[in-house]
């Protein structure tokens, strides 16, 4: 059964003490007109306004005028700005001591201003607490104070040298011209000579600085405009280079090669390779149309296998694209096994053998533990990095030596005149120094021993 409101209960107390009590209406107008009432009202719906607990440490110079900012809107506002000077904070110093650097400064400038004299505390963390009033160049200072060290700052003790020794450079000119005649001032008025003097050329110095600035502003805007121009430029290149044609095909905005011609490229020059590296060990240096003969041999054999794979992948049913990479991955993976099994052969004569073993006994001398695993696999490291040296410098003189051998023409037709034509190749001299072609014989002579 419902109890009508205006039947008071027992559990309904009077205000004053007897039975029956005020009704809602009644009682939310006692709530805001008596004190008691209204001093439990403040408690139920509201407390203090603390600082984030983020911002515990950064905040806690202020933490008692915190509870003076009304809204809880402006708090959040003010809140991410000052989340915003610890960031920029942490880019500065060490990121777990920005909130502590921040403290400081605050607590500085409060130590310097009454904080009884700091009315609205938005207004003054936004134009004072907050913002890094540095006193000289660096980036680390603020009011003569470094943020990383929380020293003294040594650029503005060099700054106030500099104009220690300025007013004493001025002072000293004064007083020598008022002792040498030039300058007639009572004693009383050499002060105000010197402070004329220090201010002119004070003002000097900041008209030389204000010219300064004004040039490396003119140099700057000079250099961005150099720069948009290479921009441009570089811009208008990279257009053309798009929209050149094909230069074997004459496919329109091909970036002066189509995709399947750099493909059939990259396959010429991977079969030339794997030709090279062939023939780089069986090759006789002293018969140079036999050489290209063994060559033309040698290439002809290489195309049979690219054309026998590329076949068997046509009637697989792949495009011609795709032919065109896989011949290409083809010889490139033939072209290396080739030149690994050059490598390893020339890696087995004696002087890479030595090498290897000079290269290895070095290692040992600075290991302070030779014995271990880790130091035998240092040694092996070595002496296979000191073998492939060894054989890479013999493998490129035994290509430059085959590839003159090759491009010196072609032989001979049938029917020369020996008699002629003999004295006249052998007074043709070969391309190289004389220090070369004994280093090409002599590596000849150890490869074949």
């Amino acid at each position: 059964m419902r109890v009508r409101e205006e039947v008071a209960g027992p559990s309904t107390p009077s205000a004053g003490g007897a039975e029956g009590g005020p009704l809602r209406g009644e009682q939310r107008e006692q709530l805001r007109s008596g004190g008691e009432k209204a001093g439990a009202r403040q408690l139920v719906f509201g407390g203090r306004a603390l600082v984030p607990l983020d911002l515990g440490e950064a905040l806690a110079p202020v933490a008692a005028l915190w509870a003076g900012i009304g809204r809880a809107s402006t708090r959040t506002w003010l809140a991410g700005r000052v989340r915003g000077e610890v960031g920029r904070l942490r880019g500065l110093v060490d990121p777990q001591l920005a909130q502590q650097v921040l403290a400081e400064r605050l607590e500085r400038r409060l130590r310097d201003q009454a904080p009884r004299s700091v009315g609205d505390l938005v207004a003054w963390l936004l134009k004072r607490g907050l913002a890094q009033r540095p006193g000289c160049w660096s980036t680390l200072c603020d009011e003569g104070i470094r943020l990383d060290t929380r020293g003294a700052c040594e650029s503005c003790q060099v700054l106030v040298g500099d104009r220690r020794g300025l007013r004493r450079a001025v002072a000293d000119q004064v007083l020598e011209e008022r002792l040498s005649g030039q300058l007639a001032l009572p004693q009383q008025e050499l002060g105000r000579e010197v402070e004329r003097r220090l201010q002119e050329a004070v003002r000097e110095e900041m008209a030389r600085k204000a010219a300064a600035r004004e040039r490396a502003v003119a140099e700057q805007a000079g250099r961005e405009a150099s720069y948009e121009i290479k921009r441009q430029v570089f811009a208008q290149a990279q257009w053309e280079r798009a929209a050149a044609p094909c230069a074997d095909c004459g496919v329109p905005e091909a970036s002066g090669l189509c995709l399947p011609c750099t493909e059939r490229r990259g396959i010429e020059a991977a079969v030339r390779d794997a030709v090279v590296f062939a023939l780089v060990l069986r090759f006789d240096p002293d018969d140079a149309p036999g050489t290209r003969a063994l060559w033309q041999d040698c290439e002809r054999a290489t195309r049979a296998v690219l054309e026998e794979r590329l076949v068997q992948l046509r009637e697989q049913g792949v495009n011609e694209a795709s032919l065109s990479w896989s011949g290409r991955r083809l010889m490139e993976e033939l072209r290396d096994r080739r030149q690994q099994a050059a490598l390893v052969r020339l890696g087995q004569q004696e002087e890479a053998e030595q090498a290897a073993r000079m290269a290895a006994a070095a290692l040992r001398r600075k290991q302070l533990q030779p014995g271990s695993a880790a130091s035998r696999d240092a040694v092996r490291a070595a002496e296979e990095a000191a073998r492939g040296r060894v054989a890479q410098r013999w493998l490129g003189e035994l290509i430059a030596e085959l590839r003159t051998l090759v491009s010196l023409g072609p032989a001979p037709a049938q029917g020369t005149d020996w008699a002629c034509a003999l004295p006249e190749l052998a007074a043709q001299r070969l391309p190289g120094d004389d220090r070369a072609e004994q280093a090409v014989g002599s590596t000849r002579e150890r490869v074949s021993a």
